[in-house]
C-alpha cells in the first residue's frame, strides 16, 4: 500500500521536473539574440557561400 504512494509521488516529481525544464527551454528561445551572436552567424553564412 505504501509503495503505491511512493511511486505516485516519485512519478509526480519526475513530471514536474520535466515540465520545468521544458518551460525553461521555451523561455530561452524567446530571448532576443545579441548583436555578437547575429554577427557570428552572418560570418559563418558568408564563409560557406565562398
Amino acid at each position: 500500500m505504501v509503495i503505491e504512494y511512493v511511486l505516485f509521488f516519485y512519478m509526480l516529481g519526475l513530471g514536474l521536473v520535466a515540465y520545468i525544464f521544458h518551460e525553461m527551454d521555451e523561455r530561452c528561445k524567446d530571448v532576443p539574440r545579441t548583436k555578437v551572436e547575429r554577427n557570428e552567424e552572418q560570418w559563418e553564412h558568408d564563409s560557406k557561400e565562398k
